[in-house]
């Protein structure tokens, strides 16, 4: 399994990360849309995309890799303007290393990673994980 060393990403731990819940989605869509953020539903190459996250669970990439050779079709990822993952690490690996050209299907917001963080981390119903949750 290919996993990206901590200096691949923008240095996040697992638990600082925000995770929006596929319940969610929708409302986290307007909340952002409300704060003058475009987003774009699109696929891309799994390659193409970028990890913030610097702590990744085998477990989980695997338990992802299995759900799609099963045919499993993943909630999107939420992505900078400058495709960086915000929310969808370990589904994302998972794609990745199955096939690298893969296209992957994600919310694409028109701003950076900074930007995009923020206003994610302002999100009233965003959680937070361990590395091994």
């Amino acid at each position: 399994m290919d996993i990206p060393k901590s200096k691949e990403t923008l240095g996040i731990t697992r638990d600082k990360m925000p995770q929006i819940a596929s319940k969610d989605y929708d409302e986290f869509i307007n909340y952002l849309k409300k704060n003058d953020v475009k987003m774009t539903k699109r696929k891309v190459p799994a390659k193409r995309l970028k990890p913030i996250q610097k702590e990744f669970s085998k477990g989980g990439v695997e338990k992802f890799m299995i759900r799609s050779i099963g045919g499993g079709v993943p909630k999107p990822l939420i992505a900078s303007s400058d495709n960086y993952i915000i929310d969808g690490h370990h589904r994302w690996l998972a794609t990745k290393n199955i096939d690298p050209n893969e296209p992957i299907e994600i919310y694409q917001a028109n701003i950076t990673v900074q930007d995009l963080l923020a206003l994610t981390l302002g999100f009233s119903k965003v959680t937070f994980k361990g590395i091994y949750k």
